[in-house]
């Protein structure tokens, strides 16, 4: 898969904070055709860069931006982001580090806000449309003033700001989780934000990973080395042949590993799913 270097696809960069939906995100990203792939929110800036990511997604988390010790920006993060024009989305507590970073205020919420909750957007807005929205809230914080050159789009039945923007910064902030299900036209919003605010193209798809690996293999293994592979029979070893037999064909030699310990019989039927099944080259 790509790891990093010149991006094969259209890339999101995710900055995990710890929330428990992170992967949730990526999943979203995979569904619109968009290639992701998630960053502790430790990463240095240099390794952000490397993947010359077209947006960034800031993350959801259990901290509270005001805390010390709380998890932060990459130094240099905000200034790398506006030489280079990358969309940023800050979801949840991503969104409350962005204003609390660019001037804004975040304080603990008289109340926490937990479950669907009606949020209203508001006209004219980039990012969030116009009308009324069941969405999935979970904090404790809430943003009590934004930062310079930000309008709120976005409020709570409750009253709290829900979704801000700065359009000609490219930066956005969403108080709830688009990436849940219970969020009422979340995966449409996200795929606004990445397709049509971000310019991304949706050009990634399972099968590109496939693809990708095996052309990895024959660039590794070269025209004319051959390789040993020792199959247990599990589902580890028997997919990491297939795709190198793939790349390389006749030019793998699998030995099959009997350890003494499978069921009866398993060693036979597993000799013959790779000859039957996988068409594997096997020495037992």
């Amino acid at each position: 898969m790509q790891t990093s270097g010149t991006p094969r696809h259209s890339t999101v960069l995710i900055l995990d904070y710890g929330s428990q939906y992170t992967q949730l995100i990526a999943r979203r990203c995979r569904e619109l055709g968009i290639y992701s792939f998630i960053l502790p929110a430790s990463a240095t800036l240099e390794r952000i860069k490397s993947f010359a990511p077209q947006a960034i997604v800031l993350s959801g988390g259990p901290s509270s931006v005001y805390e010390a010790g709380s998890p932060q920006l990459p130094p240099g993060f905000l200034e790398y982001q506006k030489q280079s024009g990358t969309a940023v989305l800050g979801i949840c507590y991503g969104m409350q580090l962005l204003v609390q970073k660019l001037g804004g205020r975040v304080e603990k919420a008289g109340s926490r806000e937990y479950g669907r909750m009606l949020v209203q957007g508001q006209a004219g807005a980039s990012l969030f449309p116009e009308g009324s929205f069941q969405l999935w809230m979970s904090h404790g914080d809430e943003t009590r003033v934004v930062p310079s050159g930000f309008a709120v789009v976005a409020n709570s039945e409750a009253g709290s700001i829900a979704a801000i923007e700065n359009h000609e910064a490219k930066l956005y902030g969403l108080q709830f989780h688009p990436e849940v299900t219970h969020s009422e036209g979340g995966t449409s919003l996200l795929r606004h934000f990445f397709l049509t605010i971000a310019g991304m193209k949706p050009d990634w798809n399972m099968g590109s990973v496939l693809d990708e690996q095996v052309e990895k293999i024959r660039t590794q293994v070269g025209p004319q080395a051959h390789v040993i592979c020792a199959l247990s029979g599990g589902v580890d070893s028997c997919v990491a042949a297939a795709l190198v037999h793939r790349a390389i064909g006749e030019r793998l030699h699998c030995v099959f590993v009997d350890t003494g310990l499978m069921r009866f019989e398993e060693g036979n039927r597993v000799m013959a799913l790779f000859a039957d099944r996988l068409h594997l080259p096997v020495s037992r």
